[in-house]
């Protein structure tokens, strides 16, 4: 029963805003439990929040709501630099998620991609992309940092 426990607890971290697939890898592993199911479990809690939160932003009109807060000087930025995002945005934001630093996951992506109004469905393929290279990233890592110690 305590191994399920540390499972979902492995789920719920990698749903979260902050820990993010990053901190349901190092938990899971940290608590001795199976390499690959953590990496699944962990990739499966943070790809499941994905589309949710861009529906929840969606919904509350987030977007809207940002430029009414800082109107022409977002509204300016964003125009200046859109031209520039174009050709590279599902790229960058694909980097952007990939490299395993604090903020740097999908809730922070899934904001960028509301902001600056790309297309959802678009930035959606790019975040999971990056998740699962992130997520991949700290699994190795920290595998490795396990067996290292080991020694």
């Amino acid at each position: 029963m305590a191994e399920l426990l540390k499972y979902l607890i492995t789920f719920v971290l990698s749903g979260l805003p902050i820990s993010e697939v990053r901190g349901g890898v190092i938990f899971g592993l940290a608590s001795g439990l199976n390499p690959w199911a953590v990496l699944v479990i962990a990739l499966i809690g943070n790809l499941l929040s994905v589309p949710a939160v861009f529906w929840i932003l969606r919904t509350a009109h987030f977007r809207d709501w940002i430029l009414k807060i800082f109107h022409k000087t977002a509204a300016n930025q964003i125009d200046k630099h859109k031209q520039k995002f174009e050709l590279y945005k599902e790229l960058a934001l694909f980097a952007f998620v990939a490299v395993p630093l604090p903020l740097t996951g999908s809730y922070t992506g899934i904001l960028i991609s509301e902001v600056l109004g790309w297309d959802w469905k678009k930035s959606t393929i790019a975040i999971v992309a990056g998740v699962l290279v992130a997520g991949m990233i700290v699994f190795l890592s920290a595998e490795g940092l396990i067996h290292l110690i080991k020694l």
